[in-house]
């Protein structure tokens, strides 16, 4: 991996700020190539775009680090909707591969979707199962019964 730094000058944070005026106000964004071909740009990237565009306008350096977001038990939780001690048992168990950072826990952010994606795939599947042995039953058939207190 390169590393490369260099002051903004004075026209490029002119440019940059221009830039973001027009990212500001579109919602979506396409690269143009060779031969008028051109490709969209994905929101995460974007957002990525903006966010050197404003540290170039500022004259800022900017780095840009790839690595795998790793995410603690408590966001895991908010992302697959449980409380913070199922997701460590999830992680405990090995169901959300995972690893300690001294004595937190840390998973993938892509374990974590790859989980929640399987169970609610998995749950969709029991859902359709209950609802057509439901109808081989005849259970829809049924006319409701009121609801007493």
């Amino acid at each position: 991996m390169g590393y490369y730094e260099r002051m903004a000058t004075t026209k490029e944070k002119a440019l940059a700020r221009e830039a973001l005026d027009a990212l500001r106000n579109c919602r979506t964004v396409k690269l143009s190539g060779r031969g008028g071909r051109s490709v969209p740009v994905p929101q995460s990237a974007l957002a990525g775009l903006i966010a050197t565009l404003e540290a170039v306008a500022e004259g800022s350096t900017v780095e840009v680090v790839r690595t795998d977001a790793e995410i603690s038990t408590q966001q895991a939780a908010k992302i697959l909707n449980v409380s913070r001690p199922t997701a460590v048992r999830l992680f405990d168990t090995g169901d959300i591969v995972s690893h300690k950072v001294g004595s937190h826990r840390r998973a993938k952010l892509n374990h974590v979707l790859a989980y929640r994606d399987q169970e609610s795939a998995r749950r969709g599947a029991a859902l359709t199962e209950m609802v057509r042995e439901a109808e081989e039953t005849g259970l829809y058939d049924l006319e409701p019964t009121p609801f007493r207190r």
